[in-house]
């Protein structure tokens, strides 16, 4: 992966990519793009809004993901799936318990790295319908860029 310096030159396209990829199982530093973007001057109100989208559609591929395979889906992606739980075993079910429990609003940890992930994934796995899946990632992934981008601005 290149350095956010080289990153930095696509702009906001590249921001919404990276941040897509990151919100999906790709391990990239969007919060790093998101800082030199604005360290290079991209309104931090903006890239927020950008990161935030792009990371959330992102999300939503690993939510569509455990509805398929809370369906009996297959293939490649199941049988990821599949072997991500049997490794995170414990992990895993106490995350869907908790989404049975509290519902929802769990979602609003999407933004913890790794963990983060089997929130997502569990939301599909469960059941979460789909608007309330949307506003709480987009709350839980929106207030972390928002964070990074104040402090980054704050810092110039």
């Amino acid at each position: 992966m290149p350095d956010a310096a080289i990153l930095s030159t696509w702009g906001l396209p590249g921001l919404f990519l990276v941040a897509m990829l990151a919100g999906s199982v790709v391990p990239v530093p969007s919060e790093a793009l998101l800082a030199a973007l604005i360290y290079g001057g991209a309104p931090p109100m903006l890239a927020t809004g950008v990161a935030t989208v792009g990371n959330v559609l992102g999300a939503l591929s690993l939510y569509l993901l455990g509805q398929w395979v809370s369906r009996g889906g297959g293939g490649a992606l199941g049988r990821w799936y599949a072997r991500r739980r049997a490794s995170e075993g414990p992990r895993m079910e106490r995350v869907e318990a908790r989404l049975r429990t509290w519902g929802a609003p769990a979602l609003l940890m999407s933004w913890m790295p790794i963990v983060g992930d089997a929130f997502v994934i569990a939301g599909g796995v469960v059941g979460v319908r789909p608007l309330p899946f949307v506003v709480f990632v987009t709350a839980g992934k929106g207030l972390r860029y928002l964070f990074v981008a104040l402090s980054t601005a704050a810092s110039l």
